[in-house]
């Protein structure tokens, strides 16, 4: 199971919203920084900062291309974890080129696209890692990441995107508190006492507040 946490839903083309344009600004031209910058430490100060599981560092997931990294996320992340004092280590490193996830329609398409494209560049045995991207659409590249690393044997990895896709944004799960630290999150959405019934009924609740 993969945690993911965002700022808020990227709504595609024909319902682009102020977010979603700030956000595409970020990743084409570098605009809006200082706004991500922002939005990105409340996140991490509301879920991580104080919280029973330390990271030890954020990293950057690639871009599509053979070692390619977005620059303006780069400049981004690395001022972030100035920001809130935590360590930033690239130790993703994409090994071939591949397809941009958006153009593939099913997800063997985008699974068979990305299975051994990146490689770790050091050991992580051990290691809490925060994985960095600007949007999740399906959740496939974090996933395959994650599960990487925790073969390699991370202890935790947790995707932090700026923004995810609002096409499954009923199935979204809000803390309508905004209290929960990761930890308690992990423990509540791994726990077997948790009914379906009684995770319907929550949903429902929050969708009338």
């Amino acid at each position: 199971m993969l945690l993911v946490f965002a700022i808020n839903h990227f709504y595609p083309e024909e319902k682009e919203d102020e977010f979603s344009k700030k956000l595409m600004g970020l990743y084409l031209h570098g605009y809006a920084e200082d706004f991500f910058l922002t939005q990105l430490s409340e996140l991490y100060n509301l879920r991580f900062k104080g919280d029973s599981v330390k990271f030890d560092y954020l990293t950057l997931y690639p871009t599509h291309e053979k070692n390619g990294e977005n620059k303006n996320l780069e400049n981004l992340a690395k001022n972030f974890c100035k920001l809130v004092n935590l360590e930033y280590r690239q130790i993703l490193r994409r090994n071939r080129n591949i397809k941009k996830m958006h153009e593939l329609r099913t997800f063997k398409e985008r699974l068979e696209n990305i299975q051994g494209s990146v490689d770790i560049l050091e050991d992580v045995k051990g290691k809490n890692i925060l994985l960095l991207d600007n949007l999740t659409i399906t959740g496939i590249s974090l996933i395959d990441m994650a599960n990487l690393l925790i073969q390699k044997g991370a202890k935790n990895v947790v995707g932090v995107c700026l923004g995810v896709s609002a096409k499954n944004k009923e199935t979204d799960w809000i803390d309508l508190n905004k209290t929960l630290k990761y930890s308690r999150i992990k423990q509540i959405c791994r726990s077997p006492y948790v009914s379906e019934e009684k995770r319907k009924a929550w949903k429902k609740k929050s969708t009338q507040v």
